[in-house]
């Protein structure tokens, strides 16, 4: 029963939207953004990985490099269904993109989250695996509603 973790297809499509609805966290704007991503990610545009448990796709993850910079990426979207929260699937998507984003001479991971209650578990989840919150804009997504920003040193830059 170990996780496998392999680039996502189209097939994962409808299962992706299931773990996004079933969060519970995400609006339907917000699934919407996710499965374009996704579209543009299964075009080429983004890394996308899927971890399955007994052949089912239980999360993923996609992810992007910045554009205009050395090695910094973007952490889009990560979510895990409910019922697999919490034995370790989100921290092997994110150790595995950590790894690609590694060999491929990536620095550092940067993403964004809610301020809201509900993604204190997320916000936690993110300073376990090493990140640092370097900043907040206040009221972001909404009055009440501020964007935390993290990020994570994956490599530090050659001297130049």
């Amino acid at each position: 029963m170990g996780i496998l973790i392999r680039p996502v297809e189209s097939r994962d499509r409808t299962a992706v939207r299931e773990i996004l609805i079933g969060c519970g966290v995400f609006s339907n704007e917000e699934v919407s953004v996710a499965l374009e991503l996704m579209n543009e990610g299964l075009a080429g545009s983004y890394p996308l990985f899927a971890a399955e448990m007994d052949g089912i796709l239980r999360g993923y993850i996609c992810i992007g490099k910045i554009p205009l910079t050395r090695g910094t990426w973007h952490l889009y979207w990560i979510a895990v269904h409910p019922a697999c929260q919490a034995i370790g699937i989100g921290r092997a998507l994110q150790a595995h993109a950590e790894d690609f984003i590694r060999s491929l001479g990536g620095e550092r991971l940067a993403l964004e989250t809610s301020s809201r209650a509900d993604y204190e578990r997320t916000r936690r989840f993110y300073r376990r695996a090493g990140y640092t919150q370097v900043g907040c804009i206040c009221d972001f997504y909404q009055p009440g509603d501020d964007c935390i920003m993290f990020c994570k040193v994956l490599a530090r830059p050659p001297d130049a």
